[in-house]
């Protein structure tokens, strides 16, 4: 897995030079995919507003060449604008993660399902989305038996819906979107066994967008009107 995003490491080269994901093989993973810093995956030459720019010919060389694009999540690495571009050209991600963590838990990643819920938001495919954190995560991880529901298999599952929803949530960078459908568990069970149901405690968390909009001016893929809680202060 390579992390790549806010790196000098140019995403292709035409010669020998090290790029990322230039210079990565079938089965490896790039992750950070939607991130919007200055080594997004936008074919970009400086910092843009909306959605007119396109998915970098380097990147999509190595998608059809087996690399496989990960979203990671976290606390800094997901951009609506980023998101919806790729989503124009259909390069949805081959894997959805969370890259969960105490910057990213209360905030604006949350959880799988919140991660899921974007993916959603921006039109990818639900059968897509569902491979996306199960069948491709595990052939990644050489664990293709952990997807399988089948005798014998171990029984981790857990039950979707897809409900109606009402909310503006937000991006690593605190750009909101209005979210009507959101994705959410109704049962789990691991290794056969019935498991709780945890959601976020505060959901979206409004206190924690002044922090992430502080990111808004150093990130090249932006929206075109900075975040409604960076314009009031």
């Amino acid at each position: 897995m390579s992390h790549h995003s806010m790196s000098t490491v140019p995403l292709g080269s035409d010669g020998d030079e090290l790029s990322c994901p230039g210079s990565l093989r079938a089965g490896d993973v790039y992750t950070h995919c939607y991130h919007p810093y200055h080594s997004t995956v936008v074919d970009v030459a400086g910092p843009t507003h909306g959605s007119s720019g396109k998915i970098c010919a380097a990147v999509r060389e190595a998608r059809d060449r087996g690399v496989l694009m990960d979203i990671g999540h976290g606390q800094g690495s997901f951009s609506w604008t980023v998101a919806e571009i790729a989503a124009k050209e259909g390069f949805w991600p081959d894997v959805i993660s969370t890259d969960l963590h105490t910057g990213s838990m209360d905030g604006p990643a949350y959880d799988l399902v919140t991660c899921m819920t974007k993916m959603l938001h921006v039109g990818m495919p639900l059968v897509d989305i569902i491979t996306a954190v199960t069948a491709t995560p595990a052939r990644c991880l050489r664990r293709s038996e952990q997807h399988e529901l089948r005798p014998g298999a171990e029984a981790d599952i857990t039950v979707l819906r897809v409900a109606d929803w009402d909310v503006d949530l937000e991006d690593c960078q605190a750009q909101l979107r209005h979210v009507k459908k959101r994705i959410v568990p109704t049962a789990v069970w691991r290794e056969g066994v019935e498991a709780d149901i945890t959601l976020p405690e505060t959901f979206p968390n409004t206190e924690r967008w002044p922090l992430l909009s502080k990111e808004w001016r150093k990130i090249f893929v932006k929206d075109h009107r900075p975040p409604a809680v960076l314009q009031a202060t």
